[in-house]
């Protein structure tokens, strides 16, 4: 492929693409924040390619692509000063940019001429309320297919269970992660084959549910909703509130292939609280496709905590584009904690 000569296609990221991930700040018009473990999510990715364009040995953006077989999700797509979506200089030099000239270009041969290989589809998930989702729609041919749910569970004192265990073992697991996630859309095994899983059992030792949980840790600069702001800047001096979030120094866990006997809520809950207590942390953040019939079944029958009476539930748009001869497939989205953190 001819790149244009300010753009760079790498494997492995540079210091400077580090250094520009690591110091964006994620969202626009919603809730935003930035990743405090960018280093080690880089490290941890499945089969990276990195797009960059480049100037005088600086790093002005990057698209980070997980390739994932016939489809590659798009991990990071971040630029600096004015080549930000919805910026200025953007909105002025729309439709005859470089950069989008050059992206275009880099989806086209992709997708439609195959030089990477038989890719049939690119996707990434862009909050609804965020510039990026409008300007990759309208520019690069994305489209929105599906919807996720933020949703939140968190306890100011977890609960302990004696029916929690940690397996470094995948053997019992994976046949009921992938009898749960089976018939989903962009599921994949590269994270669901890395324990360990904690694991609820009855006194039959019949696995109850099951999760591989990732340890995030994040600045929030703003938290959703209207008053948004200034809640995030109140919190420190809320009692309760500010054992579940500490805008400076956030920590939570993400769930990763959720199974749950029989969908049963209040099982759900003690596992999560048991996590919670289990790791000494007080949020847990999981993302589901809003119409997982394991989400549906549970949405409006757990008490997900305090936190989620302050945030609600924040959708998040599945994005996609797909090569001119290949059909989407059906059923929900499979989502891995990693590609939301």
């Amino acid at each position: 492929m001819a790149l244009g000569p300010f753009f760079k296609l790498r494997e492995q990221a540079t210091e400077e693409i580090i250094s520009l991930l690591e110091n964006t700040t994620l969202g626009t018009n919603g809730a935003q924040y930035r990743h405090l473990d960018t280093r080690n999510r880089i490290a941890e990715s499945d089969n990276p390619l990195f797009l960059s364009l480049e100037r005088h040995e600086k790093v002005l953006g990057n698209v980070t692509f997980c390739r994932r077989g016939g489809s590659w999700y798009i991990r990071y797509f971040a630029f600096a000063g004015a080549f930000q979506a919805g910026s200025r200089r953007k909105r002025e030099d729309k439709g005859s940019s470089v950069l989008k000239q050059q992206l275009n270009t880099f989806f086209d041969e992709v997708l439609e001429k195959q030089l990477h290989g038989e890719v049939t589809s690119m996707y990434a998930y862009i909050e609804p309320r965020n510039d990026r989702s409008k300007w990759m729609s309208e520019n690069f041919g994305f489209q929105k297919f599906s919807t996720l749910e933020t949703q939140t569970f968190s306890r100011v004192k977890p609960s302990f269970s004696n029916r929690l265990e940690l397996l470094t073992d995948t053997t019992e697991i994976l046949p009921l992660v992938r009898q749960t996630y089976g018939e989903h859309r962009y599921v994949f095994d590269h994270f669901l084959l890395q324990p360990p899983y904690y694991v609820l059992r009855n006194d039959q030792g019949e696995i109850l549910a099951a999760a591989r949980f990732t340890k995030v840790h994040w600045e929030i600069v703003r938290l959703p909703g209207k008053m948004g702001r200034q809640l995030t800047r109140l919190i420190p001096y809320i009692p309760l509130i500010n054992r579940l979030i500490q805008p400076k120094n956030h920590h939570f866990l993400v769930p990763d292939g959720l199974v749950l006997k029989d969908l049963n809520p209040k099982v759900l809950e003690e596992f999560f609280s048991a996590v919670l207590h289990y790791e000494k942390r007080h949020v847990i953040l999981w993302w589901m496709d809003a119409e997982d019939p394991l989400f549906l079944s549970v949405k409006k029958k757990v008490h997900w905590g305090l936190l989620h009476r302050l945030v609600g539930t924040t959708p998040v748009d599945v994005m996609e584009r797909r090569s001119s001869d290949s059909k989407p497939s059906s059923g929900p989205v499979f989502v891995a904690a990693f590609d939301m953190v």
